[in-house]
């Protein structure tokens, strides 16, 4: 960044037509001894002419490689996007706050932007998260004497839990809590329907919904799973699958990621994973070298955008299914997830809410989930009653062997 003027590294007067946008590039990371190199994900900032779709990389991108340039790139997609949010403000608003260059920034410029986020409807969390961005970029700038109206006295340093952080410089108004729209789990005598129409509308994606439910995996992980990675237990029939970091789309701009690698365990309920697993290798073969376990219908392996879009017929049939041939109680159901938010995630809540019912402490929760810390299991220890065989007698007492019989004709 030597020599680079950063005072007018954003000019804000530019055509309408031009605006930021979040651009993820994959680069050659390593060299390693076999000749192959690693590749490394990340996300630049960059400039999107929104009529002839073309990007061109803003310099302003080595604010996200200085702070976030070894972090996941979860973590750097989420700094890019709230920083890409605010300049594309400050684009939109330009002459109402009377700043042409970033080197005209004030607290106040980033004060009002939270506020505007908080009128939006967003939540507290998301105020704070784009928050925390503004702090680093604005002290950023200053360091490098690019916001004149600002020293590095408007900022201090605190010691926090785990680590220090800068505290933030800005009073917005954050917006009250209210309750969540979004559904995480399904009652659990309705899983044997959902994986009914999973398997006869979508069913390149029916072991993965199992592996969901009754193991707890992420959409992320599930798609990055190869055939080989699938093991089973002798003793019960359990799957082991050996998570890890690898993604076999670096075509897409999406990276599906494993947030933690591991060995993870999924239930084998009476003989449905078995039979599901045996369907599913049978008929979804890869043809792209990969050896991915979910494939598309060209044989590549499945990206997530993919994914969801076969969870969505799933919705869409699950809910017409309640809502056309259900009783009052399921058409109630119907009408609740109609206007809920719930996605593929809605199976990983499933499976902690099973697990939680008869789990002793929430440390058998976060190891079941696989969880780096109990935290997220918190939560669900708080309302539970009071692991492997209460559940399977518990889901069999739903629909006894009604998923195996379905398997049976559908072949």
């Amino acid at each position: 960044m030597e020599g680079l003027r950063i005072d007018n590294l954003v000019y804000l007067e530019k055509d309408d037509l031009i605006k930021f946008s979040t651009f993820p590039i994959w680069i050659d990371y390593a060299f390693l001894e076999n000749g192959k190199t690693q590749k490394k994900h990340l996300t630049a900032i960059a400039l999107k002419n929104s009529i002839l779709d073309t990007h061109i990389i803003h310099p302003i991108t080595q604010f996200i490689l200085d702070n976030w340039g070894n972090k996941e790139f979860n973590t750097q997609r989420k700094h890019t996007n709230n920083t890409v949010k605010f300049l594309n403000y400050l684009t939109t608003n330009k002459r109402n706050l009377n700043i042409k260059t970033i080197s005209d920034l004030e607290i106040s410029h980033g004060t009002k932007y939270l506020n505007s986020l908080s009128l939006a409807g967003v939540s507290k969390s998301t105020v704070k998260d784009a928050e925390r961005t503004l702090t680093i970029l604005y002290h950023w700038l200053t360091k490098r004497g690019a916001l004149p109206s600002i020293t590095l006295d408007f900022f201090s340093r605190k010691d926090g839990q785990w680590c220090s952080y800068l505290e933030s410089p800005f009073k917005p108004l954050y917006p009250p809590r209210v309750p969540k729209s979004i559904e995480h789990s399904l009652p659990l005598e309705y899983i044997p329907l959902l994986l009914d129409i999973a398997i006869t509308t979508a069913k390149p994606i029916a072991l993965g919904l199992y592996f969901q439910i009754f193991g707890g995996l992420r959409l992320s992980e599930v798609v990055n799973l190869k055939r080989t990675q699938v093991a089973r237990r002798i003793q019960n029939g359990d799957f082991i699958l050996k998570l890890q970091k690898q993604n076999f789309r670096t075509d897409l701009k999406e990276d599906a990621s494993v947030k933690k690698v591991r060995s993870q365990r999924v239930m084998q309920i009476s003989d449905w994973g078995q039979i599901l697993f045996r369907d599913h290798i049978k008929l979804y073969i890869p043809k792209d070298n990969t050896d991915a376990l979910f494939v598309n219908r060209d044989g590549r392996a499945m990206s997530q955008r993919s994914y969801r879009q076969y969870f969505q017929k799933i919705k869409d049939n699950f809910i017409y299914e309640l809502q056309s041939n259900g009783d009052s109680e399921q058409k109630l159901l119907a009408h609740h997830l109609k206007y809920m938010k719930w996605s593929t995630h809605i199976g990983r809540g499933t499976f902690t809410n099973l697990v939680a019912e008869e789990a002793k402490n929430p440390y058998e929760i976060a190891h079941l989930r696989g969880d780096s810390d109990i935290t997220s299991a918190l939560t669900y220890m708080a309302s539970t009653k009071r692991i492997h065989q209460k559940i399977e007698k518990k889901i069999l007492q739903m629909h006894e062997t009604y998923i195996p019989k379905l398997i049976g004709e559908d072949e």
